[in-house]
């Protein structure tokens, strides 16, 4: 049992010097843990862990630990003393919202006799997607000397790689496949594999940026860093005049995500790396190798097999028409749920030393930052990788998505008591147009106002 230290302060920037396998701290409730002798005993596996090192991740402890109170009392045993000061936003506000759907999602899976991590259903809809993937890489490769066919299999092959990671990637990234963290390990390295984009760098930028920070600016990664971009979503980004048309080509310019992603990955590897305003943990050599056999995976059966089939400017061609519907494909899938109408944003100041306190309860956030749709649509479902229940999976992102309709009402009922509106469209056409209609106003509302930054009072 470590010893027990009370009273003694930790600044964020210490407990974020304490970041490997041999020297692990994480931040939980206000309160610091040296946690580096339970990371090989750890039963989710010590990547997970890794990930979590040097932060503060009140949050993800708490979300990623639904179903037992065990990792809580076992915590204790590792505490060293407290945090003084934070990297990023603080929720000051704890309500009993969560621990109430917590309680009774619990009680669900309890007198159901069902496992959120382990059903046939999971591994048949990893298998059927692993199967499109590969036969539609086959496809749209080696089948066909002819220019429009190869075209339409271009497509197909777009889709399928969006199913394959909205499917396997998304979950393997939120450990939500199995107990056993060699099989969401390896599912993320073949991901690198099939798509030639990193695993662990969309891991900071998805489980600890943006489920942490949904929303909040220069804290969420998929909002972007800078205040100047090419589209305006929030009130504290200055209005320049093209952003009067990004309703029209924002939405285009979604379709150059994966390229962007690939060309900006290795950013993640390189000494002090981030994605936006997110630290990347020390990669191990897993990750360094699966990076590097990811890339040349992709160069080789990409490009360079495939040349013996087509020529070069065809190639190009197939290539460019299956990154821009991928890309697209997944941007819009993940901008309709929290870049829209009636969705709240946030903000915090761009120095990472004068931290934002988030006057809302962590939980009660995510709601009011992310909308569902198409509820009860197999289809919307299914092409969607259930993100049209987005709304349950930023609350449980560990459970598997196959799960999701079963607790949206227990869902629906805790929001009803605790008066918190549930935001849900019904169809994707409506999400699609409820982001739409939001880039419009945000460009071209004539009552715009910048708002200031938030200050460390607010």
């Amino acid at each position: 049992m470590s010893k027990v230290i009370t009273g003694k302060q930790y600044s964020w920037s210490e407990v974020a010097k304490h970041n490997t396998e041999n020297d692990c701290w994480v931040a939980v409730d206000g309160k610091v843990y040296d946690i580096t002798k339970w990371v090989p005993q750890h039963p989710g596996g010590k990547e997970v862990l890794l990930l979590a090192a040097g932060r503060d991740v009140t949050n993800l402890f708490e979300s990623y630990h639904p179903m037992t109170d065990k990792p809580s009392s076992l915590l204790k045993n590792y505490e060293i003393g407290y945090i003084s000061s934070y990297e990023h936003p603080k929720y000051v506000q704890k309500s009993d919202f969560y621990k109430t759907l917590r309680d009774r999602v619990r009680k669900h899976f309890k007198a159901t006799d069902q496992d959120p991590q382990m059903a046939v259903s999971i591994f048949s809809r990893l298998a059927l997607v692993y199967l499109l993937v590969f036969v539609s890489y086959y496809l749209a490769h080696y089948t066909s000397k002819n220019f429009y066919v190869n075209c339409f299999f271009a497509v197909v092959y777009a889709l399928c790689n969006s199913l394959f990671s909205m499917h396997m990637m998304h979950d393997s990234c939120h450990a939500a496949i199995s107990h056993y963290p060699g099989v969401w390990k390896w599912m993320g390295a073949s991901f690198d594999f099939v798509t030639g984009a990193s695993f662990f760098s969309w891991c900071h930028q998805h489980v600890i940026g943006h489920h942490l920070y949904t929303n909040i600016r220069n804290a969420d990664p998929d909002l972007g860093q800078g205040e100047v971009d090419f589209r305006i979503v929030t009130p504290y980004q200055v209005r320049s005049w093209y952003h009067k048309y990004q309703h029209i080509y924002a939405p285009i310019l979604y379709s150059v995500y994966t390229l962007k992603y690939r060309t900006q990955d290795w950013e993640a590897f390189v000494k002090d790396g981030k994605n936006g305003a997110i630290r990347v943990s020390v990669a191990t050599n897993f990750d360094k190798a699966a990076y590097v056999v990811g890339k040349l995976s992709f160069i080789f059966f990409r490009f360079i097999l495939p040349l013996r089939y087509h020529n070069f400017s065809d190639l190009i061609c197939y290539f460019l028409i299956a990154e821009l519907i991928f890309g697209w494909y997944l941007t819009i899938n993940f901008q309709v749920s929290h870049v829209a109408e009636d969705l709240k944003f946030y903000a915090t100041p761009e120095r990472p030393d004068e931290p934002t306190q988030i006057n809302e309860d962590w939980a009660i956030l995510q709601i009011k930052t992310t909308q569902d749709y198409g509820h009860g649509s197999l289809l919307c479902t299914w092409f969607s990788g259930s993100l049209n229940h987005q709304v349950v999976h930023h609350l449980f992102p560990s459970i598997a998505q196959d799960f999701y309709p079963q607790i949206v009402p227990i869902l629906k009922e805790v929001c009803k008591e605790y008066n918190i509106t549930y935001h849900i469209k019904p169809n994707f056409t409506e999400a699609i147009m409820s982001h739409i209609n939001y880039l419009y106003k945000m460009g071209n509302d004539p009552d715009y106002v910048q708002k200031p930054l938030a200050s460390k009072d607010d």
